[in-house]
């Protein structure tokens, strides 16, 4: 009797995993570089800018399968979003299973000309994916990196900060550990136009 519950249960939990995935069929294989193109949609926000409309949502083209790969609970997610009138970010922040990292991830239309400028001081120009980027960290502020990574509308922004739990800094060479290697997982889904 208690083999066959057993059984029940995994079979229940099979169907309740796979039912409950917002997974993409046509995401691309994991180390290639295909973006996966999105329907056409109208974003969730539009400014009142002229600038270009951000065509990639990191909360809604982002597969769960995808932020599980770079090691972040999907169940995690809360809205990011900045959306003033002159500029838009899209975003969703995500945590690590045992909440030793959080991640936002803003896409946003800002251009990385104004990103370079903004960010001049402390970053480093770097290449994700073909794709030019900035890895931005500053010593007066530990436990914290980020990627800004150059798109047709702007950038997105992987932003990382670190959790310890001890109250103390972590060591600096920790702070932007593995984040380049989790911005070539999402750079995989921008769109390569519009």
């Amino acid at each position: 009797m208690n083999s066959k519950l057993a059984h029940v249960g995994v079979i229940a939990i099979t169907l309740l995993i796979a039912g409950c995935s917002t997974q993409s069929t046509n995401e691309p294989e994991p180390g290639t570089s295909a973006a996966v193109v999105s329907p056409a949609r109208l974003p969730r926000h539009v400014d009142k800018s002229d600038r270009p409309h951000v065509s990639f949502d990191p909360c809604l083209d982002l597969p769960d399968a995808t932020l599980i790969e770079a090691g972040y609970d999907p169940g995690s997610e809360e809205n990011a979003d900045f959306t003033p009138d002159e500029y838009t970010f899209l975003g969703c922040s995500y945590d690590t299973p045992r909440r030793l990292y959080g991640l936002n991830i803003l896409s946003g239309n800002i251009s990385f000309a104004e990103e370079q400028e903004k960010t001049k001081a402390y970053a480093t120009q770097i290449d994700v994916n073909g794709r030019r980027a900035l890895l931005k960290f500053q010593a007066d502020e530990p436990d914290a990196c980020a990627i800004s990574i150059e798109t047709t509308y702007g950038v997105l922004i992987v932003d990382r900060s670190l959790f310890k739990g001890t109250g103390e800094p972590a060591p600096e060479s920790e702070w932007c550990a593995g984040l380049e290697d989790t911005a070539r997982i999402f750079e995989r889904y921008i769109p390569k136009e519009g």
